[in-house]
């Protein structure tokens, strides 16, 4: 094991220089989601201190006996944020009987973790790129991307306008009503050289192994049957003589993009298709998107020497049969899995499509905190226990009026991002879910395989705005690649939890507060 965690040290020194050097303020936001019940009961804002500035050495390997266990904890209701506890001692004395027992079995091994991370929407770039000093942008992006602090992995990259632009909704190739450019001869990228490559690149340089997953919302209006950007009443198809531009103007992006720095490695077809939003929006039903794939777009991948991962659905929990019928089309030779958004439904659907193909990989791609009807850590524990090799959240950063946007656009009233940007001071404050998404991002590596161990709720949807996992102690644990063990534990109970974990005939304690989320580190000693 390291003789020294970095990663922890470094975000409380970077924390707390924002706190002393641009006023950023430690918020934790809870009770925030109106519809969606918690274990907890808390000021909709609850304040919290600075990171500790220093954090003691990592345990050092145990004997074969016994062993320390590093904790780190984010707990709302004590104002905890990434908060190194005291160790906790691997021992070879079994609990007594009767105490909720975790047992690890790292020798059954499933999904590798590619990474977690967030959505750079038009605007999350432009808060972070206009509305903070430079200086606070640094400091931020550092915190967030860095390997040595929070190691954020994924970023996911909307083409063009999503729900959260800031100006008028565009594509990298409007016409004015009535015309069309079938050879792309307008197409350019010219908007996101202000400040979403900007952004991007500041990311990629802190970790040159992030991974961007694109996602277009729409394509040009004049490639659609309703000549829109948007998707209302479900009629913004893809016109059959547009399929080949389409996929040249997805070849476009990339080579454009590459050459500005940011590689794409994972692409999926279409945002949530089949939404009828008035922003922008496309139907693509699961015959008309494997069309285009295997037709038209895979063959523009070869030409042009490009290999993104490609994903498929980019739909709620809630859209097995849009999977499922996807992976009896021809494209499923060119998928590389199934994309996921955390809303109306149950994870296990993910569980139910590796089961009847499991050769497919499966991740999630959006979840927005505010309007998750499950707490953000149960998000990454269930995604996790359920096939996802990585889980980003959605906006990295929106202003106090849950923007901006432009109309047509909305935005999503009640979505939080992981950095509330005050437009007006100029000043940012990271909220509960990113100290929750660290619990994660700072201690699974990439390459991390998801192990057994058991857990003690069940995921079992109701209705949509309803927390509908059970009462009771969730988990999910890791092999590293350097080889440290991580459990990663949440109390989705109104009390507070005693438990033990078994791991190799070694034990340890700990005691679980109502929706405190523990991350435990120990080296191999078995």
């Amino acid at each position: 094991m390291r003789a020294v965690r970095p990663g922890l040290i470094a975000v409380a020194v970077t924390l707390a220089m924002l706190v002393c050097s641009i006023g950023l303020a430690f918020a934790a936001r809870t009770l925030r989601h109106a519809n969606q019940s918690t274990p907890t009961t808390t000021t909709p804002t609850v304040p919290m201190p600075p990171l500790p500035t220093a954090a003691p050495p990592p345990p050092a390997a145990g004997t074969g006996s016994s062993g320390p266990v590093t904790v780190v904890q984010t707990d709302l209701g004590a104002g905890q944020g990434l908060a190194v506890q005291s160790p906790v001692q691997l021992g070879t004395s079994p609990p007594a009987a009767g105490v909720t027992l975790v047992t690890i079995n790292d020798t059954q091994r499933y999904q590798q973790v590619t990474g977690f991370g967030a959505s750079m929407t038009d605007s999350s770039a432009w808060l972070l790129e206009r509305e903070l000093p430079p200086d606070a942008t640094s400091t931020l992006m550092r915190t967030l991307f860095s390997p040595s602090i929070l190691h954020l992995a994924v970023v996911r990259v909307p083409i063009g306008a999503s729900d959260f632009t800031v100006g008028k909704p565009y594509t990298y190739d409007d016409m004015p009503p009535g015309k069309q450019d079938p050879k792309l001869e307008h197409f350019s990228i010219a908007h996101d050289r202000a400040y979403i490559l900007p952004a991007l690149n500041q990311a990629r340089a802190l970790n040159p192994q992030l991974q961007f997953i694109a996602a277009p919302w729409t394509a040009p209006a004049w490639m659609k049957g309703n000549h829109l950007l948007s998707n209302v009443h479900d009629r913004g198809t893809l016109r059959a003589a547009a399929y080949g531009p389409w996929a040249a103007y997805i070849i476009k992006f990339m080579k454009a993009y590459a050459a500005a720095g940011i590689p794409i490695s994972g692409f999926t077809p279409a945002n949530e298709p089949g939404n009828p939003t008035k922003y922008p929006g496309m139907n693509f039903n699961p015959t008309a998107e494997s069309h285009w794939i295997t037709q038209w777009l895979v063959p523009a991948l070869v030409r042009a020497h490009l290999h993104p991962q490609l994903y498929g659905t980019e739909l709620g929990w809630n859209s097995g049969w849009y999977a499922q019928q996807l992976l009896t089309t021809p494209s499923s030779h060119d998928l590389a899995g199934i994309s996921w958004h955390c809303y109306y439904g149950s994870p296990t659907v993910m569980t139910t499509i590796h089961n009847s193909a499991p050769k497919f990989g499966t991740i999630v791609d959006e979840c927005s905190p505010g309007i998750s009807a499950i707490p953000i850590p149960e998000v990454l524990i269930s995604s996790l226990r359920n096939w996802a090799s990585s889980v980003a959240l959605w906006n990295v950063a929106l202003d106090q009026g849950f923007g901006p946007v432009q109309q047509p656009n909305k935005g999503c009233p009640g979505c939080y991002g992981l950095i509330d940007v005050n437009d007006e001071t100029h000043t940012a404050a990271p909220l509960s879910d990113l100290f929750q998404l660290g619990q994660a991002s700072e201690f699974v590596q990439p390459g991390a395989y998801v192990v057994a161990a058991n857990n003690f709720v069940a995921y079992n949807y109701a209705r949509p705005g309803i927390n509908f996992i059970s009462s009771g102690l969730d988990d999910v644990a890791f092999v590293n690649p350097n080889g440290t063990r991580v459990l990663i534990a949440y109390n989705n109970a109104p009390t507070a939890i005693p438990f033990a974990v078994s791991w190799h005939g070694q034990y340890f304690q700990y005691t679980l507060q109502p929706g405190a989320m523990t991350t435990f580190e120990w080296a191999s000693t078995a």
